[in-house]
């Protein structure tokens, strides 16, 4: 009994060590996707995250600009600094609420609703990605705002939710609770009107200045208005919700269903046992003479409902994805109600639902086959990949001069999403704290102003530099590099010299390429012929030609397509490439041939070039008009895509 007087004041804190030890896996992640868009204006000194902004949908000054203005400081230790940072916001989160079920309907209760939240499979995954910051703040200020509100304190309530608000947009969902939150409580609504008036004001000011309300209206809400924000197809809106459903209950909500984690029964037999300590205390909790007011239990669930159901409304019907990490804010309100009930049932039930539940939300973060879920498992494929290929560039350059261009081959694609975190997302500039580096794919190369690296990553994610002079290569294993993957590196790096006006150097480079067969030989000398010919030096380009062995129409069709595939920005080579490699620029059967393929690999611009090209040699071709407008639409919706909108490889 003395462990057990010692330990009651402190229940409702108690469930934040079982969040900790479920967190254990994901503390040690690098900065991933959207993270490094936030990180490169805190970098540059830009206010896109401070102050509204025309082109970005997302007005979020606290958990974005105050927040990775932080983590900038922080430096090469910004991300351990974040994911610290989202571990305390979640175990204050599990706190708060554990608090607040105690003050409104006693300690056990509380004890039930901090530990299922703590236990939410979906919870981690808010510490590993740095930017769900967004998520836990805006769930963390609603908090409080309701401690304040609970104790009347409704000035400050007010300031909390307008911080939530300035968080994540969400938040706007839970205001209807706060506006008839002493009505659902059964206190008497003496200033109902008035609560209504001042969150009112607080909607249309911060509507006033929010960028995404004028994006909305001005585009009718419609589906993917502001990128992945709009009014959702309505079919979609019940399957949506039950997934988050499903997620609220740990029940994976994904087809085939997850892999058992590597790590799965050795933190579900720590959790488990943190959990079992927990309820046994609570067990001989006495709620007699209990310093908090309590209030009716059935009134407290409906606030628990309305809670829940509007973010969980507003997430399902208004955002074009979905994810699990969603249905946190949701889970605040469903883990109130459900931890009432849990604290009503004896203490063998209590453990018993607890393990299921437990197992259910260890079970849902294990390794799923869908690489577009954004869950646990994936980000930590991420991870590993980015660490990989972060340890190669510093193994290989230490350091990089001012205003160094690295031309980039990427040929890691896939899962890791190494192509994004490079090109759009400029991740060396965070790596190596330098504002002046830039990555570009070798076919938008562009004269460089300062020195100039050659660097290829393989599709084993090893890191490659390439002397374009001498044509060495060293990888960062000390592997000795694969030919053909230097080959792609070198020959895409000639499209870049090309479409940035040094034609003879690439001349020169793609002539001097040791070779391995006739057939690449055949290509580079084309390739050569066609940079000649869009530069209309015929004569040169057909010398070329004329002693280069002749191919196949099938064979050179299949060269041409790899060819033509990615051009350089603002120069195109079509009816060039087509020339030097023997097909006529009139054979709509090759067209055909070639726009069917860029289809297949995802290659939109050239596929819409060629949709366009098949249209004019044969009007009113159908699958070439299909192909046009699926891609046109693509492309379109593409333009909307906000600054900061995570994409996948």
């Amino acid at each position: 009994m003395f462990l057990q007087d010692r330990v009651s004041p402190y229940l409702p804190y108690l469930p934040a060590g079982l969040a900790l030890i479920l967190s254990i896996p994901v503390v040690g992640f690098t900065y991933l996707w959207d993270d490094y868009n936030f990180l490169t204006n805190a970098v540059f000194y830009q206010l896109h995250d401070w102050f509204p902004a025309a082109d970005d949908p997302f007005y979020r000054p606290i958990s974005r600009g105050v927040y990775f203005s932080l983590l900038d400081l922080a430096g090469r230790g910004g991300a351990a600094l974040g994911h610290f940072l989202n571990l305390c916001f979640l175990v204050a989160i599990t706190v708060l609420l554990g608090l607040f079920v105690s003050r409104v309907v006693g300690r056990r209760a509380g004890v039930m609703a901090g530990l299922l939240f703590a236990g939410l499979g979906a919870a981690p995954a808010l510490v590993a990605w740095t930017c769900l910051d967004q998520d836990l703040l805006a769930i963390l200020f609603t908090l409080v705002g309701l401690h304040l509100r609970l104790s009347q304190r409704n000035g400050m309530a007010l300031a909390a939710i307008a911080a939530g608000l300035l968080s994540k947009e969400t938040t706007l969902a839970v205001i209807p609770a706060f506006v008839l939150f002493d009505w659902i409580l059964g206190r008497k609504p003496y200033r109902i009107a008035r609560h209504a008036a001042a969150y009112a004001a607080l909607v249309a000011l911060w509507g006033a200045v929010h960028p995404a309300v004028r994006i909305l209206v001005a585009r009718g809400l419609r589906s993917g208005a502001t990128g992945y924000v709009g009014l959702e197809h309505p079919e979609r809106w019940p399957i949506h919700a039950g997934r988050y459903l499903l997620t609220l209950l740990n029940v994976p909500a994904f087809w085939p269903v997850p892999n058992w984690p590597v790590y799965g029964v050795v933190l579900l037999i720590a959790g488990g046992s943190a959990a079992y300590f927990i309820v046994r205390q609570a067990e001989f909790v006495s709620e007699d003479g209990s310093p908090y007011p309590t209030i009716s239990q059935t009134r407290f669930l409906w606030l628990g409902v309305v809670l829940c159901a509007g973010p969980l409304i507003l997430t399902s019907v208004m955002i074009r994805g979905w994810a699990s990490y969603y249905a946190a804010f949701p889970a605040l309100g469903f883990c109130m109600a459900a931890g009432v009930g849990l604290a009503s049932v004896p203490f063998r039930a209590q453990l018993a639902a607890l393990a299921i539940f437990l197992t259910l939300g260890m079970w849902s973060r294990g390794g799923v086959k869908n690489p577009e879920e954004t869950t646990e498992s994936n980000l930590q494929l991420v991870d590993t990949a980015l660490k990989k290929v972060e340890s190669g560039f510093r193994r290989l350059y230490p350091q990089f001069a001012p205003n160094t261009q690295v031309v980039l081959s990427v040929q890691a694609r896939g899962r890791g999403s190494i192509y994004i975190h490079m090109y759009a997302f400029q991740v060396l500039r965070i790596w190596y704290r330098d504002r002046t580096l830039r990555a570009v794919r070798p076919e938008d190369r562009e004269r460089p102003e300062g020195p100039e690296r050659l660097t290829l990553i393989t599709p084993d994610r090893d890191v490659v530099d390439i002397d374009p002079r001498t044509l060495y290569a060293r990888s960062a294993s000390r592997r000795e590099p694969d030919y053909h993957q230097v080959e792609g590196a070198v020959r895409a790096y000639a499209v870049g010299l090309a479409g940035s006006g040094q034609t003879d150097d690439a001349v020169r480079l793609l002539l001097h390429l040791p070779e391995i067969n006739p057939g690449l030989q055949s290509v580079h000398r084309r390739m050569a012929a066609m940079f000649l010919y869009a530069d209309g030096r015929d004569r040169e380009g057909a010398a070329i030609l004329d002693s280069t062995v002749a191919l196949p129409r099938g064979l050179a069709l299949a060269d041409l397509r790899a060819v033509l595939a990615e051009q350089p920005r603002g120069r195109v080579f079509d009816d060039h490439g087509l020339r030097a490699f023997g097909i006529s620029t009139q054979d709509s059967a090759a067209v055909r041939e070639l726009m069917r393929w860029f289809v297949s690999m995802k290659y939109a611009e050239p596929a819409l070039r060629f949709a366009e090209r098949l249209e004019a040699l044969s009007p009113g071709d159908a699958e070439a008009r299909v192909v046009r407008r699926r891609i046109s639409a693509f492309l379109e919706m593409r333009k909307h895509l906000p600054r900061g909108a995570a994409e996948v490889d």
